[in-house]
């Protein structure tokens, strides 16, 4: 009987992947173009040293001329930090499946990362860029200025927090 009802799961499993995959994305080119700009919250240059946190604002801003749907932010985390919160002004913006954001409207957002790791051998000079992404469904046409990124020194001794 047990053997029976596998081998009846796996023609059922089986049959289910036959079934051909849909979507109900829209095909064409969206009437929205999203930008996004990212700022140094601190002062003087972008720098931070392993176990400090790096904190930056971000604006999303529909440029219009339709309303941009699907519509959230993706922090951008490069090697050397760790994600430690996103935070909207509207929550639906922080995650998918995001939110409806109308010609000329913005959304604010800041992104915190702390300063993982600075491995020994890493230039001095390193730099890394952190900030965020725009996604929405289906994309704008216009992808340039969907991402915009601070670049941060990382300064101080090597290690790992």
């Amino acid at each position: 009987m047990k053997h029976r009802f596998l081998r009846l799961c796996a023609v059922i499993v089986a049959s289910v992947a036959l079934i051909p995959a849909m979507s109900a994305v829209a095909v064409g080119d969206p009437g929205w173009d999203l930008s996004v700009t990212a700022t140094w919250v601190g002062r003087g240059v972008p720098k931070a040293a392993v176990g400090e946190t790096a904190t930056y604002a971000i604006t999303l801003t529909n440029l219009g001329p339709d309303t941009a749907t699907g519509t959230f932010l993706v922090p951008e985390v490069p090697d050397p930090f760790n994600l430690v919160s996103l935070t909207c002004s509207d929550a639906s913006f922080c995650a998918s499946p995001g939110g409806e954001l109308a010609p000329g409207a913005t959304v604010t957002a800041t992104v915190v990362e702390v300063v993982c790791c600075f491995p020994k051998g890493t230039p001095r000079k390193e730099l890394s860029a952190a900030g965020a992404t725009a996604v929405s469904t289906p994309p704008d046409s216009n992808l340039a200025n969907n991402t915009a990124k601070v670049l941060t020194k990382i300064v101080g001794p090597y290690g790992f927090a």
